[in-house]
C-alpha cells in the first residue's frame, strides 16, 4: 500500500505517469491540449490491474496536477463562423465607447434565453422544506406560457432593465410605441420615458450596441424602421453598432447583466409571471448592479414584412467602411 511518501518513489511515480500518458487523448482543435476520460478512482483501479500496485485517489490527483491536468469543463470559445471585417468593427465599437462623454447613454441590448412557465424542471438549487416535484419530461405542451426576457444594460450607470414578454421576440416588442393610457410599452421607449431621459437630460446622441441577429438583425428592414421611429420620438440621434456575426458573446449585456440574472432565476419553478419578475428583481452584485423589471403581456405577431421603401434612408448615415454594422439614425 502506497502511503504519503509515494511521490518520493521515482519508480512508481514514473509508472503511474506512464499509465496516465497511455490513456490520454488529444484535442481535435488544439495540438497543445490533451485530456483523459478516466476519473482518479478509475486510474487507481486500472493502475492496480496493470502493475499490481495500490495507489490512493489523492496520489492520483497530485500526479495529474503535476502533469498539468486540471478538472475543467468545456469552454465555449470557438466561433462557428467568421466575418471578414470582424476586427475593424470591434475597433469602431471600442473607439466610440472611448470617446463618448458621460452625458451620452451607452446602451447594450439583447434578449436572454427564453424560458417556459409551468411545473417544469429548471437547473439549480434553492433552500426548500420538502421536495419540489416537477414533470419528468420537459415537453413543450406541458408549458403554460412563454417567458421572453429582453434586457437593456446601461453601461454608464451599471443598471439593468428587463422587459418580460409572453408572445414573441420581435422588433415591435423592443420598440413598440403603442399607448395604453399614454404608456409606451416597447422596451426601449419604456426605458427612455421612465429612466433614460432623467439620467441623461442633456444627451444629444445615444450609442446602442446589439447583436447582428434576432429581433435586431442588421439585415432586417423592420429593425431599422423601428430605430427611425425611436429616434424621432425621443428626439436624439442614435448611433447603432452591431457586434459582428459569431461574436455576440462580446456584447456587454452578455457578461455584465445576464449571468447575474441567470443566477437569480436558478432552481425555482416558474409558476407565474409575478414570480419570474420577483426573482429577476433580486439580481445584484458587489459592484452595485441593480435591475428594474416590468411585464409586457401584449401579444406580438411574427411574420410581418417591412419593405425597403418603408425606410427613410435620408435619415440613415452609414459608416464608410462597414455600413452594414455601423450607422447613425438622424432624429
Amino acid at each position: 500500500m502506497a502511503g504519503k511518501n509515494f511521490v518520493h518513489s521515482p519508480n512508481v511515480s514514473a509508472l503511474l505517469e506512464a499509465f496516465i500518458e497511455s490513456h490520454k487523448a488529444g484535442s481535435p482543435t488544439d495540438a497543445q491540449v490533451y485530456w483523459i476520460h478516466l476519473k482518479p478512482k478509475q486510474i487507481a483501479q486500472g493502475f492496480y490491474q496493470e502493475q499490481k500496485i495500490v495507489v490512493s485517489h489523492g496520489v492520483v490527483k497530485r500526479t495529474l496536477e503535476r502533469m498539468n491536468f486540471k478538472y475543467r469543463k468545456m469552454s465555449k470559445t470557438l466561433a462557428t463562423g467568421s466575418y471578414g471585417n470582424r476586427d475593424k468593427q470591434f475597433k469602431i465599437i471600442f473607439t466610440l465607447i472611448a470617446i463618448m462623454s458621460l452625458k451620452t447613454p451607452l446602451i447594450s441590448i439583447d434578449c436572454k434565453k427564453k424560458e417556459r412557465l409551468g411545473n417544469l424542471y429548471r437547473e439549480g438549487r434553492c433552500y426548500i422544506q420538502g421536495v419540489m416535484k416537477v414533470y419528468d419530461h420537459d415537453y413543450a405542451h406541458l408549458g403554460e406560457g412563454k417567458v421572453i426576457p429582453h434586457g437593456i444594460y446601461d453601461m454608464q450607470r451599471n443598471e439593468g432593465y428587463i422587459s418580460i414578454g409572453s408572445s414573441h421576440e420581435t422588433a415591435e416588442f423592443i420598440f413598440d410605441n403603442w399607448s395604453f393610457y399614454y404608456c409606451r410599452i416597447g422596451s426601449m421607449l419604456w426605458w427612455w420615458d421612465n429612466f433614460g431621459i432623467h439620467h441623461y437630460p442633456d444627451a444629444t446622441t445615444l450609442l446602442l450596441l446589439c447583436d447582428a441577429g434576432g429581433a435586431n438583425n442588421y439585415r432586417h428592414h423592420a429593425f431599422k424602421k423601428q430605430m427611425l421611429l425611436l429616434s424621432r420620438q425621443i428626439g436624439i440621434d442614435i448611433l447603432i453598432c452591431h457586434y459582428p456575426p459569431y461574436a455576440s458573446k462580446w456584447n456587454p449585456i452578455e457578461h455584465r447583466l445576464f449571468p447575474h440574472v441567470h443566477q437569480a432565476m436558478k432552481g425555482v419553478v416558474f409558476s407565474n409571471y409575478s414570480i419570474v419578475k420577483e426573482l429577476i428583481e433580486q439580481t445584484s452584485t458587489d459592484n452595485g448592479l441593480t435591475v428594474v423589471v416590468r411585464l409586457n403581456t401584449k401579444h406580438y405577431q411574427i411574420g410581418s414584412k417591412t419593405c425597403k421603401d418603408d425606410i427613410d434612408f435620408e435619415r440613415v448615415q452609414f459608416h464608410p467602411i462597414i455600413p452594414q454594422l455601423s450607422y447613425r439614425i438622424i432624429a
